[in-house]
């Protein structure tokens, strides 16, 4: 569970940033587990976001990148 409070620091994701990575291990980690597919106007209420790690989604990317 990602945390969207900016009060504590933690943004959220808007409209128009659809396509964009969800990373897990902190500010520096390069580990992407997902990509955004829509956020809410005010980018703090909604993220919706589609998983890297299902099979359908990890046989879709093996035919551009190559996976760990």
């Amino acid at each position: 569970m990602s945390s969207m409070q900016p009060s504590t620091g933690d943004g959220g994701t808007c409209y128009g940033d659809s396509g964009g990575p969800h990373f897990l291990g902190g500010a520096k980690s390069n580990l992407i587990v997902s990509t955004t597919v829509t956020g809410d106007e005010m980018c703090r209420a909604t993220d919706k976001t589609y998983r890297l790690d299902t099979r359908s989604a990890r046989a879709f990317l093996d035919n551009f990148v190559a996976l760990p």
